[in-house]
């Protein structure tokens, strides 16, 4: 199978763009999440799900730190 077949038919992880440096994750879909996780956003700006693999991203001009 080439790059480009194995590309497109692996799966799609969501990135979501927050305004925190901290966020929470549950997978969504209610009951067939995962357990609520609080992810911190380091200084790559970003952070996965360990559960879901969702990336979330610090979006562009919103500070990292709290203060």
């Amino acid at each position: 199978m080439s790059n480009a077949a194995l590309a497109s038919t692996a799966p799609k992880f969501e990135t979501v763009t927050v305004e925190t440096a901290t966020v929470a994750c549950e997978g969504g879909a209610g009951p067939l999440g995962h357990p609520l996780v609080y992810l911190h956003l380091g200084h790559d700006r970003q952070a996965t799900c360990p559960y879901c693999s969702r990336t979330y991203v610090l979006a562009e001009g919103a500070k990292l730190g709290g203060h």
